[in-house]
Order: C-alpha cells, then structure tokens, then sequence
C-alpha cells in the first residue's frame, strides 16, 4: 500500500508539473521537505545567475577579493618603508629590495656557533682583494671633550682587556678620527687628576663605538684603576683624539708596521681601516710577544690575514711555546730583510717598548731605511706625582738654568739642565696635568707669557697653538727666562 502511495503521488506530481507549468526540481524539493517534516522551501522558479551564483554572492566575494588586495598592498608599501629606512640606517649594506623584510639587527655568528667577540664583516674567498666601494673615511674632529660609555670588556690577555665605548648619548660618536690615534683618558684617583693616554684599536669607519686597549701595569695608577674597577655601564671622560702617528694610505704605497706588546694596538687599527678600505698596498706586520699567551689580537689579526691577501703577518716569541712554529727570539735584521722585499725604500711605522724600539730603530738604520721613512710613537714611562707639594727629591746639583715663572701659582725658580717645565713643576708642586710625556697628546699644554723654548716634539701643537703662545710642558725648556700660566 505504500508504494502504491508513493507511485500514485509520484503521478499526481507529474500531473501537477504538466499542467501548472512548474520546474521539476521544485516540486521534487517541495515533496522532500514534506518527507523530511522540513518546511516547505521557498524557491524562486527563475534561472540561477552567472556560474549558478545569485547576485548576493558575486557582491559578496568581490568585497572579499577587494580587501584581500588592499592588504597586500598595505603590507607590500609597509615593506617598502621599512627596507628604506634600513637603507638610511646601514648605508654601506645598501637598501633591501623592495617588499622584502630588513635582516635582523646584529652580527651573524661564525661557523661553528661561537660567536666572535665583535661584529665584523664577512670574508671574502682567500686569494681575492677586498671589495673596492669603501667609502672615503669622514673629516676628524678635533678637540673633542666629553663621557664614553663602557658597552663591553673583552680579555685579550691575562693583562690586557679591549673597552668598547659609546657616546653616553646614544647614536653616533661624537668625533671622528684617524688610525693611529688615541684617546686621553682622564679619572679623579685619589683626590687627585690623573690623565693618561691609550690608543684606539678599532676602525674609524666604525662610527658607532671606539675600542680602547689598555694593559695593566703594575705601578699604573689609571691602567689599574681602569682593569680592576671599571665595569661596564660605567662612564669615562675622554678628550681627543689626537697624534700624528697616522696611516691612511696616501702617504706611501706599502707599510712596514713593527710592533711589540701593547704597541700592537694602533697597528690594529690601521690595519683594520686599510683592509675595510680596500687599500691595495701592502702591509707588512710584525709583532713580538714572549708567550704565547701574551699574544693580543691574535685570533683579530688571523682573521684579517684571511680577509686581505696584502697582508703579511710575521711574529715572532722570545719565550714560546715548544709547540711554536713561528719565528723565535726578538725581531733582528735578517728576518726583516727575509720578510720585507726593498724593505730600505719602504715606510716603516715602530711602537712599543722602549728598549725594543732604539733596538728597532738602529737595525733599520742598519738596513737603510731614512729618517723621513721611519715614524715612531712611544707613551713614556709616566713618572710618579709628589705625594704632597715640595715633597718630591730634587737633583743634588744646583739649577744654573733660566728663572722661570709660575704665574698662577706665583712661583719662581730656575731650572736644571735638560729639565722641562713639567718636571720643574713637579718640584715645586705646581699640578700641570699630563699624560704621555713625550708631545703626542697634548694634554700639558700651557700658555707662555713671556720668554722662549725649545721644544724637541710637538705634535700637539697645531698652528693656532703656536700663533697663541702654547706650549707643551713636557717637552719645553728654557733658553731665557720664561713665564707660564700655570
């Protein structure tokens, strides 16, 4: 009886469609609903629209599709902002292409997961010159004062520790400079003004930090106080940079630099400026050490070996390793010559010890390198201040020398032979600041008033100084009587 049903109401259908004019489908919808105990649905007998999608549906997806597009172009200029402000920030990397992401902030680290201490660019392939677009370096500042930040302390060596400092106002640093200069450092240590002068080690074309590389010595009052209480955070006053013991490149086609010690640090510098600078001289580099352990820079150095085919680095220890293979003994005349072809015509730059260098000094002259050739720079062994004012020993025989005058102290006194008025200030207890002791740094200059000096150095005096009456203390001694404010 039921599919008797069914077929009878599947006729009547049939019946209906023909005669009311209906679409199939509709009734067929119709007689599902009614089975299912669904409301009968409400359908239109008009053709679907375009793809059988109504109107609603095509304005629907277009809004979809619209948005969609404005997204992307929003992130697409978004990118593009951002690649162009990274461009401003980095300009020796140049700008990311267009849409794309700016790398992360930061150096990558080296194969094998250690990361170096600093950032440094990437080598090239041994055996090829460094990229040729280096940038001229920027104008030097001169007589710059003011606070360094301590952002890192490295460990070269047991007695040697790298500072990176930044400008305490963030950004750029506040000066410029050349390589081969140096810093003056100065620190109020025991109620009393100590200046003292340290190299800078890294690159000036790193315009956002200045290393310092300083040694501990044992009666070094500030190389002390610096190693053994200065953290980082802390804050340094520094002035500068001054000294004329630079090397840019243009004043020779080769370099011969000689070294020893600490007096490797300003070599570092320069070494690092003509490498990043594609300099396409070559650099002989020698460096002295006793121990191994006593090597500073020594992973630094390797790595611009590598960087620079140009650079060709010789070291030798007196007290090595018995796993050493370099060179053994102090540096001597025949592995100079061996090392540095027509090293007579070349130019040479020597810094360290004292002792090392009139030993340095005598070999090439030996060899036949001239006077003008030949560029040296020494921080002199910095005397010991007076404990108190007049409490420091005086020369036993009398001063036959000029009367000179301590105007703001009102002081009087003659001098000694060979005295400058640096050490005569010391006697009288007179406090003129110094640091190197030797016409580099600049920082016991003093205004003459009257009279007249000689002066063996004076790099630190620039013509203004000069038309002005300045003078340096540590290198100035009387040829008449002579006043000083001071």
């Amino acid at each position: 009886m039921h599919e008797a049903l069914n077929e009878l109401e599947a006729g009547i259908a049939a019946r209906r469609v023909l005669v009311e004019g209906k679409a199939p489908r509709n009734l067929a919808l119709d007689w599902f609903k009614r089975e299912m105990n669904l409301a009968s649905p409400v359908l239109r007998d008009e053709p679907p629209g375009v793809l059988g999608l109504t109107l609603m549906h095509l304005f629907s997806m277009a809004l979809l599709i619209a948005f969609a597009f404005a997204m992307l172009g929003m992130y697409y200029f978004k990118m593009r902002r951002a690649a162009a402000l990274f461009g401003r920030l980095d300009p020796d990397a140049g700008p990311p292409p267009p849409g794309s992401s700016p790398p992360p902030a930061g150096p990558r680290p080296p194969p094998g997961g250690s990361p170096a201490p600093f950032p440094r660019a990437d080598p090239p392939k041994a055996g090829t010159a460094p990229d040729s677009t280096a940038d001229p370096p920027a104008p030097v500042t001169a007589k710059w004062g003011g606070q360094l930040r301590v952002e890192s302390i490295v460990s070269e060596t047991p007695t040697v520790k790298t500072y990176r400092l930044r400008s305490s106002a963030a950004g750029a640093l506040p000066f410029t400079f050349l390589p081969g200069q140096f810093l003056n450092i100065a620190f109020g240590i025991g109620g009393a003004r100590m200046n003292r002068s340290y190299s800078i080690s890294s690159s000036p074309n790193q315009r956002d930090y200045v290393e310092l590389s300083i040694k501990r010595e044992e009666r070094g009052a500030v190389s002390r106080h610096i190693l053994d209480l200065i953290d980082v955070g802390d804050e340094m006053e520094a002035g500068g940079p001054v000294g004329k013991f630079t090397f840019t490149g243009t004043e020779a086609d080769s370099i011969v630099l000689i070294a020893a010690g600490v007096g490797i640090t300003p070599f570092m510098c320069t070494a690092r400026y003509l490498t990043e600078q594609s300099w396409p001289g070559d650099i002989y580099f020698f460096y002295q050490c006793r121990r191994p352990e006593d090597f500073i820079f020594e992973r630094a150095l390797a790595e611009l070996a590598v960087r620079n085919p140009k650079l060709h680095v010789v070291i030798t220890m007196s007290k090595p390793a018995p796993e050493w293979k370099g060179a053994r003994g102090h540096l001597n005349k025949e592995l100079l010559m061996q090392s540095v072809p027509n090293l007579a015509a070349r130019r040479v730059h020597v810094c360290g010890p004292p002792a090392m260098m009139e030993a340095t000094k005598a070999i090439l002259f030996e060899i036949g390198v001239s006077p003008e050739n030949l560029k040296t720079e020494q921080f002199g062994a910095v005397k010991p201040a007076p404990s108190a004012p007049g409490t420091s020993a005086k020369p036993a025989a009398p001063a036959t020398g000029p009367v000179v005058t301590f105007s703001s102290n009102s002081k009087s006194a003659r001098i000694h032979a060979d005295q400058t008025i640096l050490e005569l200030s010391e006697e009288l207890g007179i406090g003129i600041e110094f640091s190197c002791r030797v016409g580099t740094c600049g920082v016991c200059k003093v205004k003459m008033t009257a009279g007249e000096v000689d002066m063996e150095v004076q790099d630190a005096l620039d013509d203004d100084d000069k038309k002005n009456g300045i003078i340096l203390a540590c290198q100035a001694k009387p040829k008449v009587e002579i006043t000083v404010e001071a």
